[in-house]
């Protein structure tokens, strides 16, 4: 069970008038020349006839009918037996060779004449073509294999895939849905250690849980689409991250979207439908709250965290309102926006869960490298996205072998992944490496044998700088509460169940709003099954007669009737 958060929050109406990106891919270890020839000289005697459209089946099927088809319009789809001018031209600007469009035009277009194929045997030969794959790789997402037979039945040019991949690594072309960042062995180990070893690098489990969707004809095409829309959406928001720990900052990692959601699911697994249907209605309203200051963090929160907790709670009805929803709002606010994109790929799986929780890891994992090589991107943002994707992977890992996960008995492991947030809230007002480390130690569930002391420390300390005033009283009550859930959890995970007692009544006595009621029902149904069934029965009457629920009923006629 995720820990405590902060009970109060914070909403700005500002956002920057004019936003820019400035993207720029991490150079990798190019392949070498050579290579390239001996493949070229393969090609000069292979004597087989040129691949057609006839034998290999196109990659990218028709779309099928989507139930949340975004308003905005989408990508190109299916194989183009050629490019328009204009993406001619896009992609002539994008490899940054304007002064030379003229030529390299001339050259593409004398290619497409009949004649004996070109093969291209040195890195300069593949000049005219730049543009022109760019825009077919990058740009349109297409897989190589498409590509090949388009640039051959088009305009010629024949090379193996080996050949291409050489190439497309001279010129930095990489998709991030398919390769991975290149590490060495030290920065694998150091990474694992920092993040609390979530998942074993031994297990190598990313690609055995993303090939089958990247390879399943189904989806893939919109899968794409989506996947290329995490990708423009970082690339223009990325200037709104704030490089000052202002409250914004800290508490923008704090919104209560996800945890109202949250809320909601588990007040409708007790059977308090009423109070579930109020607190669900607040959430949806709050859904259009976070696209009026869209933030990196909002847009995960919307497009990763939120889904990925409908459908582990097994709630399709709701899933299914909620992703119309969002799509409707985002593009009536928005018009052409990333999340209608996003929003229509996670429809897709919307009757296959198992498949839709694989794709919000790969999302994520797109969404954390991309943020690393994002020139402009602060680094608490990138370790906040790696962590974010490690929780994902963890999650999926635990869903293909329950049986190998020690902490399977917890429900909703998707809350390790909002606990992220946590995690920089407490970075941000803390300042502490030894906290940092506290903290990863706390989300992998890792627990060294001297975490009860260290928190406790940590408990006294916040509590003697609130009283001194060296932090602000809100900010010191949120970090108490922080530091007792992690105890409480730690507790927990060795089932000394006294000590969960001890810590969730002192937690409970913090907490506030969504957050007292999602832990109240946690720690009540730990009370029925080992401790008092009176103690749990008094715990929910409080629970039920909270004064907060009449505070979201005014909330959400306030927010209903200035949407009038």
């Amino acid at each position: 069970m995720s820990t405590f958060r902060s009970h109060f929050h914070h909403d700005s109406s500002s956002s920057p008038e004019s936003l820019s990106a400035v993207f720029r891919m991490r150079n990798p270890a190019a392949a070498t020349a050579a290579d390239m020839d001996d493949d070229a000289r393969v090609m000069e005697l292979d004597d087989s006839s040129s691949p057609s459209p006839e034998s290999h089946k196109p990659v990218f099927p028709d779309r099928r009918g989507s139930k949340f088809p975004p308003a905005s319009a989408r990508r190109t789809s299916g194989i183009q037996t050629g490019l328009s001018s204009s993406a001619l031209a896009k992609a002539a600007k994008s490899s940054g060779k304007s002064s030379a469009s003229t030529s390299k035009s001339a050259s593409v277009s004398s290619a497409q004449s009949p004649g004996n194929p070109i093969i291209p045997r040195r890195a300069e030969d593949w000049e005219p073509w730049k543009g022109i794959l760019h825009e077919l790789y990058i740009t349109q997402n297409r897989i190589l294999r498409d590509i090949i037979i388009m640039m051959e039945d088009n305009y010629n040019l024949r090379a193996t895939p080996k050949m291409y991949k050489n190439q497309f690594a001279r010129w930095n072309f990489f998709k991030y849905s398919i390769k991975r960042r290149p590490r060495n062995k030290s920065t694998q180990e150091s990474e694992s250690s920092q993040s609390g070893a979530l998942v074993s690098a031994s297990r190598s489990p990313v690609d055995g849980l993303i090939s089958p969707l990247l390879h399943d004809s189904t989806h893939t095409r919109i899968m794409q689409a989506g996947l290329g829309m995490v990708r423009d959406f970082l690339k223009v928001y990325i200037n709104i991250d704030p490089t000052a720990p202002s409250d914004m900052v800290v508490y923008g990692y704090e919104d209560p979207c996800f945890r109202y959601f949250k809320a909601s699911m588990d007040l409708f697994d007790q059977g308090e439908n009423a109070q579930a249907g109020l607190l669900l209605r607040r959430a949806f309203l709050q859904i259009e709250r976070m696209l009026s200051t869209m933030t990196i963090k909002a847009f995960s929160d919307l497009c990763f965290l939120i889904p990925h907790l409908l459908v582990e709670s097994n709630r399709p009805d709701i899933l299914s309102a909620y992703l119309r929803y969002l799509s409707g709002l985002a593009a009536a606010k928005f018009g052409t926006h990333p999340i209608t994109d996003v929003i229509a790929s996670l429809a897709d799986f919307i009757d296959d869960p198992e498949s839709m929780m694989r794709y919000i890891m790969t999302l994520s994992k797109v969404n954390s490298d991309t943020l690393s090589d994002l020139e402009g991107a602060q680094e608490r943002t990138r370790k906040w996205a790696r962590l974010q994707y490690l929780a994902c992977q963890k999650t999926n890992l635990d869903l293909g072998d329950p049986s190998d996960d020690k902490d399977s008995k917890h429900p909703h492991h998707m809350l390790r992944v909002e606990a992220q947030s946590v995690y920089w809230a407490q970075h941000l007002v803390m300042g502490d490496p030894e906290s940092d480390r506290l903290a990863e130690l706390w989300m992998s569930r890792d627990f060294p044998d001297d975490f009860v002391p260290r928190c406790e420390a940590y408990i006294a300390q916040v509590k003697g700088m609130g009283e001194a005033k060296i932090l602000p009283p809100e900010y010191a009550r949120m970090m108490e509460c922080l530091y007792i859930g992690w105890l409480n959890d730690y507790y927990e995970t060795i089932e000394d169940w006294p000590k969960v007692f001890e810590y969730g009544r002192r937690g409970l006595e913090l907490a506030a709003g969504e957050q007292y009621q999602v832990w109240s029902i946690h720690l009540e149904s730990l009370m029925r099954e080992h401790g008092s069934a009176e103690e749990a029965e008094e715990m929910r009457r409080r629970r039920l007669e909270h004064s907060w629920f009449e505070t979201v009923r005014q909330e959400i006629e306030d927010m209903s009737l200035s949407s009038v």
